[in-house]
């Protein structure tokens, strides 16, 4: 079911990840690069895989992780910072997605 990695990972290689899988970030939502969270694909699992509430991954429960943003949006939110700067750094793309989990919107980089 679910693995932890690291952040920075997930943005560094958010084209080569399923689409169709959940990104799960840190409960107390102080997140960096260096953020342990997990894909998980909400289609894999079976009853026994989730909460008492019958909709979170218990994996997510047990490694204290919430649901941030579906990974067809995260390679959106890449691809958008990359047509902007090709050349963009991890400090950017994790404020590019900071911005659009904040904002609902992709962020505009300054020259």
């Amino acid at each position: 079911m679910g693995n932890l990695t690291k952040f920075n990972d997930i943005l560094m290689n958010a084209n080569d990840l399923c689409w169709k899988e959940y990104l799960f970030l840190p409960k107390d939502k102080n997140w960096s690069l260096k953020s342990i969270c997990s894909l998980i694909d909400w289609d894999d699992l079976d009853d026994e895989d989730l909460w008492e509430d019958g909709e979170t991954p218990q994996f997510a429960i047990d490694n204290n992780l919430i649901y941030a943003l579906n990974m067809a949006t995260i390679q959106d939110i890449v691809n958008n910072a990359k047509q902007q700067r090709p050349q963009c750094s991890e400090a950017d793309l994790f404020e590019a997605f900071m911005y659009y989990y904040k904002n609902d919107a992709f962020i505009t980089f300054s020259e």
